[in-house]
């Protein structure tokens, strides 16, 4: 148990394990997790090693707990301010939504298990709430990949997954990302919180960046300062599937806050029009979308491209050129949800 030499949390019933003792939190780490003990270790092991005179807890939300074999390791300046919470398999944004309700701290600074923060990260954070009430959201790097792909290339240096910080304008919301974020508790708990969206994948950070902006006037800030090194290889399966599901999840987002829905996407989604317009993209472009995805598919097999004044505009113009099969995705997901369809997307066939 919690403070023994070598610390184990077991992971059994949807409790609180053990409450840390902080007293006047200033921060409140939130960290969903399923299934990655090795990364959780690892993310861990970089917020005991903070550079930081905050009082600061950090709370576990296992994902799926009852089906976990691996325990959770400690590192011991943790022991005493770490909460570990187990539930049934919901999904990390209900998971969010879970432990942002128990947190204690000024402010909350949600991070994803496979991430590892800088020394100074959390103290960044606080640096970035100096003034009002802000969302921020870090900075946050790929993990470096030895020998990498074609794919790999294009995942870590365009905007196929992630989009770079704005250069030329003021951030807004939809530069929020969940794996690095923060803002106030109070307002955040005012506002509503992370959605109870179960079995849900994306737009929980940005959406809840909307309302602490629009309902709370908070103000959009990134920190390049606070960091973190997101340590996740995708393969183009992974991502093919991650727009699918993007589908489904805007179809409910749109349900509980169309002001948001209409905003990000420009146009009612939940309308007939719309609906039928999917309908119609999706028998019209079935063919170029399978041509595409057989292209794409194999982008993992190609060696990486040898660096050359060309490569980033090369790179750039590769992961554009999925974009028919990225909305083509979207919309098979925005579909299946809208139609009460089950959750079993699989790559497309002719």
């Amino acid at each position: 148990m919690i403070g023994h030499s070598r610390t184990k949390a077991a992971l059994i019933g949807c409790v609180t394990l053990r409450d840390p003792i902080v007293v006047g939190v200033d921060v409140s780490v939130l960290i969903p997790t399923f299934q990655r003990p090795d990364k959780l270790r690892r993310c861990l092991a970089s917020l005991s090693v903070q550079r930081t005179h905050a009082r600061f807890e950090v709370i576990v939300g296992v994902d799926g707990g009852q089906g976990a074999s691996d325990a959770i390791d400690l590192p011991p300046p943790l022991r005493d301010r770490t909460r570990i919470e187990v539930f049934a398999k919901i999904g990390y944004i209900a998971v969010r939504h879970r432990l942002l309700q128990v947190a204690r701290g000024r402010l909350f600074l949600s991070l994803n298990d496979d991430v590892e923060a800088a020394p100074d990260f959390i103290e960044r954070h606080i640096d970035s709430h100096r003034s009002g009430p802000r969302v921020v959201s870090g900075r946050s790097e790929w993990r470096m990949i030895d020998d990498p792909t074609l794919f790999d290339q294009l995942v870590q240096r365009t905007n196929l997954i992630f989009f770079a910080p704005p250069q030329d304008r003021a951030p807004t919301y939809r530069d929020c990302y969940g794996l690095n974020m923060s803002a106030p508790v109070a307002l955040a708990q005012e506002v509503g919180g992370f959605h109870d969206i179960q079995d849900a994948y994306g737009y929980d950070d940005i959406e809840l960046a909307h309302r602490l902006i629009t309902q709370g006037g908070a103000t959009m800030t990134i920190a390049p300062e606070a960091a973190v090194t997101h340590d996740h290889r995708y393969t183009p399966l992974d991502v093919l599937r991650r727009e699918y599901l993007l589908g489904r999840s805007a179809w409910v987002y749109a349900a509980v806050n169309p002001g948001f829905a209409r905003d990000l996407f420009g146009r009612d989604i939940r309308s007939p029009a719309e609906l039928d317009h999917a309908a119609a993209f999706l028998d019209r472009e079935r063919r170029d979308a399978v041509r595409i995805q057989a292209r794409f598919l194999d982008l993992a097999t190609q060696p990486a491209l040898a660096e050359t004044p060309s490569t980033p505009k090369i790179l750039a113009a590769l992961s554009e050129s999925w974009i028919l099969l990225k909305r083509f995705l979207w919309r098979q997901g925005l579909l299946a949800a809208a139609r009460g369809e089950a959750n079993d997307w699989a790559p497309l066939k002719v």
